[in-house]
């Protein structure tokens, strides 16, 4: 498959996870998994390494700060993530803090939001400043690190023992940083992002060394730069081709943050069964259509309930619409909370109340909602969740159990772009065009007794991943309780 030019409109393509693409190729992996690439899905935040990344030649690329400077015109958040400190930054880059939204100092150790420092460890102890005193050898204090040359690391790492300290030490080009014990440019970025309110799913980040691959671990996608250090590409989801700031442009403002062409990377699909031949059934965690169908009895609400326990387990923020209490039993996982129509929610305009965190997944239960109220609340709660998904970038998985929440063809309007999930035993039933351009198709094939989804003998089902083959798989066992219309 060719593919496809920057700046695109295109629909779902399944495509090999080492094919390449302009001016980004995708890294190279043991997993053959197929990458899903779809439209009109918007990442929120960008997490952005200074030196060898948006650094050359000592200056700031003008490519990737005019990007920035787009981008956060257009919505998208800037965050830079670096080793130097405060002081550092401010002399060499005085300006570099007019173009990002916050910045995370002295490698995740220091945050800086609207101005305002807050130190997020407890300081490397003063012992070490005195003991390197002693020893002769040159240091950088920061807020909370000490900073030598690597040629001292000897001698750091000696004093260190000696003074029985709990620190940790991270090689930085030719300086050796000493931070306290935890602290990583990835613990700094989840800081930042909890005193921000953004989800962790939602995120690229960009960076050209190993202290960047903590950033990578925690956001959605970890792209390395051209010039990366040799280690770092093969960690990352996307890497970068020229050695210039374009490239970093070209990935803040185009296709992948852009959203003409993003798609879920391979390390963030998750297993929902097993094939005939003992692989594991993967789907998207992220950003996906998903149509789920089959007889009545078959087991479709059992399989919703799992695609919502996996999604969560990997830290996405779901919202399940509940037509008839069969999700209930998520509320056994840590950070679900359910609220029932009618007692809790009384009105789908107090949904943004209940979604105030991304790190908290919400099953709103609407078995005691009279039949004939249930579609006009629910066409309400949708617009609600969309808007909040909008403005905010979460939930990041709608989840709807139940065809009668639709409604017919002219009556629904579309769902819009990003994660959703749907549930019906006819898809023919569902708003028009929401099947068409599904990316994942999961087709209940048996009916299947109440006993045996009970005893963890999990439904047999087929999968289709956009245009590809029909396979056949069995459901995973649940880790949550599942018992059907625990309302009913």
């Amino acid at each position: 498959m060719s593919t496809v030019e920057m700046g695109d409109r295109v629909p779902l393509r399944l495509e090999a996870h080492r094919q390449g693409v302009v001016g980004v190729h995708t890294a190279t992996s043991a997993c053959e998994q197929a990458e899903l690439l779809m439209a009109d899905e918007v990442f929120r935040v960008a997490a952005v390494d200074l030196d060898r990344t948006l650094r050359s030649e000592g200056c700031l690329s003008p490519e990737a700060i005019r990007a920035i400077d787009q981008g956060r015109r257009a919505g998208l958040v800037v965050v830079l993530v670096t080793s130097r400190t405060g002081q550092d930054l401010q002399v060499e880059f005085p300006e570099i803090a007019d173009h990002v939204d916050a910045l995370v100092l002295e490698n995740g150790a220091v945050a800086v939001i609207g101005g305002k420092a807050d130190v997020l460890s407890p300081p490397v102890d003063d012992a070490l400043d005195d003991a390197l005193t002693r020893r002769g050898v040159p240091f950088r204090r920061g807020e909370a690190l000490v900073a030598v040359d690597a040629e001292h690391a000897g001698t750091v790492l000696e004093l260190i023992t000696r003074l029985g300290l709990d620190c940790q030490l991270v090689r930085d080009e030719r300086a050796l940083l000493v931070l306290p014990a935890g602290v990583t440019k990835g613990f700094g970025l989840c800081e930042v992002l909890k005193k921000m309110h953004r989800p962790g799913r939602n995120i690229t980040a960009v960076g050209d060394a190993e202290n960047d691959l903590t950033m990578f671990g925690v956001t959605e996608i970890g792209a390395a730069v051209a010039n990366a250090i040799p280690s770092v590409p093969a960690h990352a989801d996307l890497v970068l081709v020229h050695e210039t700031g374009a490239d970093v442009a070209d990935l803040l403002v185009g296709r992948y943050l852009g959203g003409a062409r993003l798609w879920c990377p391979p390390r963030r699909w998750v297993d929902i069964g097993s094939y005939d031949d003992g692989t594991p059934t993967q789907v998207p965690g992220s950003r996906a259509r998903v149509v789920v169908t089959g007889p009545a009895g078959s087991g479709k609400s059992y399989l919703v309930g799992l695609l919502a326990e996996r999604w969560i387990e990997s830290g996405y923020c779901v919202l399940v619409i509940d037509a008839l209490g069969d999700h209930l039993a998520l509320q056994e996982l840590d950070r679900v909370q359910v609220v029932e129509v009618g007692r809790d929610l009384l009105d789908p305009a107090e949904l943004p109340h209940w979604l105030g965190r991304p790190d908290i997944s919400i099953v709103v239960e609407m078995s005691r909602l009279a039949e004939p109220r249930k579609f006009d609340y629910v066409l309400r709660l949708r617009a609600a969740a969309q808007a909040h998904r909008e403005e905010h970038g979460f939930p990041d998985w709608l989840v709807y159990d139940g065809r009668q929440l639709f409604g017919g063809d002219t009556d629904a309007p579309g769902i819009r772009p990003g994660g959703w999930s749907l549930s019906s035993f006819d898809p023919a039933t569902l708003p028009a065009g929401q099947v068409d351009d599904t990316e994942v198709l999961l087709e209940l094939t048996e009916a299947d007794s109440l006993a045996q989804l009970a005893s963890w003998i999990g439904p047999r089902a087929s999968i289709r991943l956009g245009c590809g083959e029909v396979r056949p798989f069995t459901v995973a066992a649940r880790q949550t309780t599942y018992a059907r219309c625990q309302h009913i």
